[in-house]
């Protein structure tokens, strides 16, 4: 494995808290505007019209692109801001170049205490987002982590020599038992693929405790510049044992206020009666405002991705956008962004199979039927908007375009003899399409020339055969199939040729003329 590592370039600022900090010229421009950041942010897969011109077999593949799609909303363009924030504020107090920072490592090194959170000054810059199952908190927060360089390699700053390889954020999972031996390795395990180091072997669990390993990792948070460290699924906390989500908040706390990384984090509303307890950790995730995400209303936000993602067809006939589409699909899945492409992509599977080619509100309905049974009591829980009814349903498992898939490819599954021919007949219809050449002309010319041929013929050999095949239609079909033009000279006789000419006045009846 390679490290995934970035040379420092060092970038000028204009906010002088941001001046003369090579933890902070070494990141990203800040984003100049709010269409900058969606043109960032945006995920729009590759698209040909042509591709619905293809197989069943082909187009089943073709749909798995829908999971790739994101369309930046309000709410990410907030989260991109808050994180971009959040990073830089973090670095403010953390300055490697000063005298203050390395003697604040000389302080966590040799006396590593956890900090009570009820006698800590807040410092701000840390947020939490709270909010149900698959309304895209995990891909917003990974799509925005993706801006940023993960690790950056400073060799050399204001002509000095500075090494730090400078690791800018962290993404994990909270534990399903709430563990913090169990966090504190998966520190250890990420820290060990970014930089490619051992600290996972060097800190073995069986051989630490769990104040050791936490100290540890505060040191490398350290030394390494982490700038934001982001644990997802916090509602897992709700499963440690006594006085394990205690010591794990106060811990996040420890890192915030002693050593400035800020903590992000994300989990659903399991998590709140947590964060809201009598830790008071609500106030300390709340730095930039805690945000709540509730799923989607039907309003311009959903316009947006339900329009954006509207085009992305592989039907043979092509279905317009209209209200009563993205009323059903908010309807079917009360605004919840992951059910919504999933069942967008499981519709137009289902009509390809049927044969319908089409995408209709009654099949996006029936298809919801079918494939979103698991997440029905979840959907309920939304329309009666009960949070203590939304609560339970938070590790409801989602469906799933592949296995959806899988049930209708087994109906209609080619054979092996069959595959490589459709493979090649499929690549060179697309071809052809892309020359201009109507859809249902190129087709049957790619059959002709593969049904006049042995196996084993190259695509360029069965597109040239069929092209000139497409040519030779032209020229032929329409003396062939259109009635002759009788005033048309060239289907006429000689004298009859004449005859019209002199009755239309073309013909001089001057013989000095000639």
């Amino acid at each position: 494995m390679i490290k995934a590592d970035y040379p420092a370039e060092y970038l000028p600022q204009i906010i002088e808290d941001y001046k003369r900090n090579p933890f902070i010229e070494a990141l990203p421009p800040i984003m100049p505007s709010v269409e900058a950041a969606v043109d960032a942010l945006s995920v729009k897969p590759d698209y040909n019209e042509a591709e619905r011109e293809l197989s069943t077999y082909s187009r089943q593949h073709s749909t798995m692109r829908l999971n790739r799609y994101f369309q930046p909303l309000y709410i990410h363009l907030d989260i991109e801001q808050r994180v971009s924030r959040c990073i830089r504020q973090g670095y403010v107090s953390r300055n490697p170049i000063t005298p203050q920072y390395v003697r604040r490592y000389q302080q966590i090194a040799q006396r590593f205490e956890p900090a009570d959170y009820r006698s800590v000054r807040t410092t701000g810059i840390g947020f939490t987002i709270i909010g149900v199952s698959g309304v895209g908190k995990t891909t917003a927060i990974e799509r925005v982590m993706s801006l940023y360089p993960q690790c950056i390699t400073h060799t050399r700053y204001a002509e000095k020599p500075f090494f730090v390889n400078q690791v800018t954020w962290m993404k994990l999972d909270c534990p399903y038992d709430g563990s913090i031996k169990g966090l504190c390795m998966k520190f250890f395990s990420e820290l060990d693929r970014i930089l490619q180091t051992g600290y996972a072997k060097s800190f073995p669990a069986s051989r630490n405790t769990v104040d050791t390993m936490m100290e540890k990792m505060s040191v490398l948070a350290h030394t390494h510049g982490l700038g934001a460290l982001i644990i997802d699924e916090i509602q897992h906390l709700s499963q440690a044992k006594s006085g394990g989500s205690e010591k794990m908040l106060n811990f996040f706390v420890t890192l915030v206020n002693t050593i400035g990384v800020p903590v992000i984090l994300i989990g659903t509303p399991k998590a709140l009666p947590i964060l809201q307890s009598e830790f008071r950790q609500a106030r300390r995730g709340s730095g930039q405002g805690d945000l709540i995400w509730e799923h989607m209303k039907n309003d311009d936000s959903w316009e947006i991705m339900i329009h954006s993602m509207w085009k992305y067809q592989w039907t043979r006939y092509k279905c317009h956008y209209t209200e009563e589409m993205k009323n059903t699909l908010y309807e079917e899945t009360q605004g919840i962004i992951d059910l919504a492409i999933k069942l967008y992509g499981i519709t137009q599977i289902k009509t390809i199979y049927s044969g319908m080619e089409r995408v209709t509100a009654e099949i996006i309905r029936e298809s919801a039927a079918e494939s979103m049974k698991l997440v029905k009591p979840m959907l309920e829980a939304l329309r009666s908007g009960d949070m203590r009814k939304i609560m339970q349903y938070e590790d409801i498992r989602p469906i799933s375009i592949e296995d959806y898939l899988t049930v209708y490819a087994r109906q209609t599954l080619p054979t092996k003899d069959t595959i490589s021919n459709i493979s090649l007949e499929e690549q060179a219809v697309v071809k052809l399409i892309e020359m201009e050449i109507p859809a249902k002309t190129a087709r049957a010319c790619v059959k002709k020339v593969l049904a006049g041929q042995k196996t084993g013929q190259s695509l360029g050999r069965v597109i040239h055969k069929a092209f000139k095949l497409t040519l030779n239609m032209e020229t032929q079909n329409p003396l062939v199939e259109a009635p002759l033009d009788k005033k048309d000279l060239r289907n006429v006789s000689a004298e009859e040729s004449y005859n019209q000419l002199n009755e239309a006045g073309v013909l001089s009846n001057d013989k000095d003329e000639w």
